[in-house]
C-alpha cells in the first residue's frame, strides 16, 4: 500500500486537474482517530441509543421525590448524570464520525437523531433544578447530613441557588427544553451551508496549477508570498459567502431572536448577561475587555503601518494582512516532527503531562489530515468517559502546529479534569479551556524562539507572535464588539439586514485597523457571513481574557519551579469545580483586573519594538 506522502503526491497531482481532495480511505490508519474506542460499531451505538431512549420516562418519573431522603436526592442526582454521560457517549460517536465526511447522509441523520434524544433528556432532566431550588436551604441542608454522598456536592447546589432568579416553574422549564431543537436550527443551517453545500471554485495556485479552493487552502493560501493568489483566494472565498449574503443574515438575525428570546424569558438584563451568567462572569469582565482594547487601538495601527513598510505595499490591502513579513524566514514542520517538537516544548510542565500527550499521539486521539467531505478547522472533543479526540486538518503551515498545540491543551485539560474530579466536576467552561490551550501555544512560541539563532526565522517567529496576539486577541474583541452591537439592536426590536450587517462590519474593520489598510468596499464587510463563532452565543470574547490569562500564567510556570507549575496544573485538575475566574486565581492569575490584558497589550509593543530593532541591526 502507499504511503500517506506518496497518496499525498498523488492527491496533489489530482488537484491540478481541479480534482477534489482526497479520498478519507486513502489517508493512513495512524493518521486517523478511533471512535471504535467509545462504540465498536453503529450497531453497538444504536444499542445504547435504544437504552438510554428507553430509561427517559423512568427519569422523568423521579421528579416530585427530590425532597422525600437525602437517598432519594442523591439516586436522582446519579441518575440524572448517568444518563447525561451515555448521551455524551452517543453524542461524541456521531459527531467524529459525521465530521469525518459530512457528504455521508447517514452519519448526519445519526448525528441529528443524537442531537434530538439530546433534548428528550433535557426535558427530561428539565424539573431537576426547578425541584432543588423549591427545597428550603435548612431543608435541603438536613437532606445533604443525611446522605454521605452528597457531601462533595456543595459547589453543585450553590451553583443552582445562584440562578434561582432564572429558573422557571418545572412547567415552564419543560416548555423551553422543548423548544431546545429549534432553537438550534440557525446553527445547524449555518453548518450544512458552510460544510456541505458551499462551493469556492477553482484557482490558479503558485506554481500555475488549477486547484479547488478548500478552506484549508484558502487559509495556507492568505498568507502566500504570490500577491495574486492571495487577492483571488480572498475575492473567490468571499464571493462565495455574499452570493448567499441576505439568506445568511436572515440566519444570523434568527439566531439573535433565539438568544434574546431565552435571555428574556429567563429574567436576564440582556443577552450578554444570559450568556455569561453560567460562568458567574460579570458583564464589566466583558465591557473591560473591549474598553481596554479600544484606547489601545493605536498600538494595533503601529503593526499595521509596520507590516506596510517591511512588505513595500501601497496600499496594504486587508488580503496582504495575513501575509508574513519575513517570508525568507519561514520554516515549517512535517506532523510527525511536529509532534516531536512539542513534546520538548511542553517539557515545563513535568514528564507525566509530556507523557501522556506522547500515549495521545499514539493511541487514536488525532484525525490529522484534510479529506473529501471532512468538517473544515480544528477541535479538541471529548467526555468524562472518552478520550479526549483531535481534528485537525493539516495543510503544512507552521500555524498548522500552533493548532495542534492549542487543541493538545484542550485535551490535556480534558484529561487532567476527568481524572481528579469526579463526574459533576470533571468538564470545564469555555472560560478556562482557553486558558489551557492558548498557555501551550505560548510555551511553543517561547521553546521556538530560545532554540532559533538565525535572525531570519527569528524575524518570522516574532512576526507570527505578533500576528497570534491579532488574531487571538484584538480580532476576537472585535468580533465580540460586532456580537454586543447585534444582540443590542436585537434587544431593541431590531432586524440584521446584509446592508446593515456590512456597514456595521466595515465600520469596525477601519476602527480596529487602522488607515494604513485599504479594505475592499464589497468585500471586507462580508467576513462576517463566515464566522462560525458568532452561531456561539457571545463566546469569542473568552480567547482574549484566556489569551492573558495564558501569558502571565505561562511567565510564572518559565521563570518558577514546581511550586508554580502545580500552580498551573491545578487550574486543569479543578475542572468546575469552582467558579472559574476563582479557577484561575489558583494560578495567581486575577481576571477581574484589567492588569492582564494591559500587560498583553504592552507585550504586542515589545514585540513590535523586538522587530525593529533586529531590521536595524
Amino acid at each position: 500500500m502507499a504511503s500517506y506522502r506518496q497518496e499525498r503526491m498523488l492527491a496533489d497531482a489530482g488537484a491540478a486537474a481541479g480534482n477534489a481532495p482526497i479520498e478519507r480511505d486513502r489517508i493512513e490508519a495512524r493518521y486517523k482517530w478511533r471512535p471504535e474506542l467509545i462504540y465498536v460499531d453503529w450497531a453497538a451505538w444504536e444499542n445504547d441509543f435504544m437504552g438510554l431512549e428507553a430509561g427517559l420516562p423512568a427519569l422523568a418519573s423521579l421528579q416530585g421525590t427530590l425532597d422525600g431522603s437525602g437517598t432519594a436526592l442523591l439516586g436522582a442526582i446519579d441518575a440524572i448524570h448517568d444518563a447525561r454521560r451515555r448521551l455524551e457517549r452517543l453524542l461524541i460517536f456521531a459527531n467524529l464520525r459525521s465530521d469525518e465526511d459530512t457528504r455521508v447522509g447517514e452519519n448526519t441523520a445519526r448525528k441529528g437523531r443524537a442531537a434530538s434524544l439530546s433534548v428528550r433528556y433535557a426535558e427530561a432532566a428539565s424539573w431537576f433544578e426547578s425541584e432543588v431550588l423549591e427545597i428550603e436551604p435548612a431543608k435541603l441542608s438536613e437532606l445533604v447530613a443525611a446522605a454521605p454522598g452528597l457531601a462533595g456536592y456543595a459547589h453543585f447546589f450553590d451553583n443552582i441557588h445562584r440562578g434561582r432568579a432564572h429558573t422557571l416553574p418545572a412547567e415552564q422549564e419543560a416548555l423551553l427544553a422543548g423548544a431546545g431543537l429549534m432553537a438550534r436550527g440557525a446553527g445547524q443551517v449555518f453548518n450544512a451551508f458552510d460544510n456541505a453545500d458551499l462551493k469556492l471554485g477553482d484557482v490558479t495556485d503558485e506554481d500555475g496549477r488549477r486547484v479547488t479552493l478548500t478552506k484549508a487552502r484558502h487559509q495556507k493560501f492568505m498568507k502566500s508570498r504570490d500577491r495574486r493568489l492571495r487577492q483571488d483566494s480572498f475575492e473567490m472565498f468571499l464571493d462565495a459567502y455574499g452570493a448567499m449574503q441576505n439568506t445568511l443574515a436572515a440566519n444570523l438575525d434568527a439566531n439573535v431572536k433565539n438568544h434574546v428570546f431565552f435571555a428574556q424569558a429567563r429574567r436576564h438584563e440582556s443577552a450578554l448577561e444570559s450568556a455569561l451568567h453560567p460562568d458567574a462572569v460579570a458583564p464589566a469582565v466583558f465591557h473591560s475587555l473591549i474598553e481596554t482594547v479600544s484606547a489601545n487601538t493605536a498600538v494595533i495601527h503601529r503593526y499595521t503601518a509596520l507590516k506596510r513598510r517591511v512588505l513595500g505595499l501601497d496600499p496594504l490591502h486587508e488580503h496582504d494582512l495575513a501575509a508574513p513579513m519575513f517570508a525568507d524566514g519561514e520554516f515549517t514542520f512535517e506532523y510527525d516532527d511536529a509532534c516531536t517538537m512539542l513534546l520538548d516544548a511542553f517539557a515545563p510542565l513535568g514528564p507525566a503531562y509530556v507523557g501522556t500527550v506522547r500515549d495521545g499521539i499514539g493511541g487514536g486521539w488525532i484525525d490529522v489530515h484534510e479529506n473529501a467531505g471532512k468538517r473544515s478547522g480544528g477541535y479538541s472533543s471529548g467526555s468524562y468517559d472518552t478520550a479526549p479526540y483531535i481534528l485537525l486538518n493539516w495543510s503544512g503551515q507552521l500555524g498548522d502546529t500552533f493548532t495542534l498545540a492549542h487543541e493538545l491543551g484542550h485535551s490535556l485539560h480534558t484529561w487532567l479534569a476527568s481524572r481528579n474530579q469526579p463526574y459533576v466536576y470533571g468538564d470545564y467552561p469555555i472560560f478556562t479551556a482557553e486558558v489551557a490551550s492558548t498557555f501551550n501555544e505560548l510555551l511553543t512560541m517561547d521553546h521556538l524562539l530560545r532554540t532559533t539563532t538565525d535572525p531570519r526565522r527569528r524575524l518570522y517567529l516574532l512576526d507570527y507572535h505578533l500576528s497570534q496576539i491579532n488574531s487571538t486577541v484584538f480580532r476576537q474583541t472585535m468580533f465580540a464588539e460586532f456580537e454586543l452591537r447585534i444582540h443590542q439592536l436585537g434587544e431593541q426590536g431590531g432586524t440584521l439586514t446584509a446592508e446593515w450587517l456590512n456597514a456595521l462590519y466595515l465600520e469596525l474593520l477601519v476602527k480596529y485597523w487602522g488607515p494604513q489598510v485599504a479594505f475592499d468596499a464589497v468585500r471586507s464587510p462580508l467576513t462576517w457571513s463566515r464566522i462560525p463563532h458568532f452561531f456561539y452565543n457571545f463566546y469569542v470574547y473568552q480567547y482574549a481574557t484566556a489569551y492573558s490569562a495564558a501569558v502571565a500564567l505561562s511567565r510564572r510556570v518559565l521563570a518558577g519551579g514546581d511550586t508554580e507549575r502545580e500552580q498551573y496544573l491545578d487550574i486543569l485538575r479543578s475542572g468546575c469545580s469552582r467558579y472559574p475566574v476563582e479557577t484561575v486565581r489558583l494560578g495567581g492569575v486575577d481576571l477581574a483586573s484589567p492588569g492582564p490584558m494591559q500587560d498583553v497589550i504592552a507585550l504586542f509593543g515589545e514585540l513590535v519594538d523586538q522587530v525593529e530593532s533586529l531590521l536595524e541591526s
